[in-house]
């Protein structure tokens, strides 16, 4: 009898032994992830947003020349992100053509009633590692608001993560008439509806 309950001691100081290390261990990755939180704001000079547009004859590519926005990177492996948002001014979409350019600006985005497109990612959906792990394919999820509409959008894209820098590419295809654009003509012919959007982001360290 003595004997079981010496085993039996022996093996309540173990488990407490285990629970009071695992406390440690879940209070240091607690710390860790806080501490590992880094704010990022995007580079305007090296991001881009872009968007081609066809027509039965014809094909046209616009550029936003104003991109801003800020993110905070809570982990690099997997990639997770907080307070992630994406500003475009409408205004400054540019397709290398004067009048064409004024036309959508005024009667299709009507940049004076909705001056920016906003993005706000909500997620980062199936992180997939690529070649030497500083590269995943992942999802962005998120909220995109254009022309006075909101619509969840996911969209495919390559993150590289650098202690400098992030580095984001991706692409998403987008039905103006989701988000209540009237579908332009160009010499009478209609413009597909579906215009194929991109952009290549660079985010740099806050100080």
């Amino acid at each position: 009898m003595g004997g079981n309950a010496g085993m039996r001691e022996k093996a309540m100081r173990y488990v407490r032994l285990l629970v009071w290390l695992g406390g440690w261990v879940f209070v240091g990755l607690a710390n860790a992830g806080s501490q590992g939180a880094m704010s990022f704001r995007i580079d305007p000079a090296e991001s881009r947003v872009w968007f081609d547009a066809d027509a039965r004859f014809s094909t046209f590519r616009g550029q936003a020349q104003k991109v801003a926005g800020r993110l905070t990177l809570l982990s690099s492996s997997p990639p997770q992100v907080a307070d992630a948002s994406v500003s475009i001014d409408a205004a400054s979409l540019d397709t290398g053509n004067v009048e064409r350019d004024a036309d959508m600006r005024s009667q299709f985005l009507e940049v004076q009633r909705f001056p920016t497109i906003e993005f706000r990612i909500t997620e980062v959906l199936t992180p997939r590692p690529v070649s030497t792990g500083t590269d995943w394919d992942v999802v962005l999820q998120g909220r995109l608001a254009i022309h006075g509409v909101v619509r969840e959008v996911q969209v495919p894209t390559t993150v590289r993560l650098a202690s400098d820098r992030i580095t984001a590419q991706g692409h998403v295809r987008l039905d103006m008439r989701d988000f209540n654009i009237r579908v332009p003509r160009l010499l009478f012919v209609p413009m597909k509806s579906e215009v194929l959007v991109g952009f290549e982001a660079v985010a740099r360290p806050e100080p």
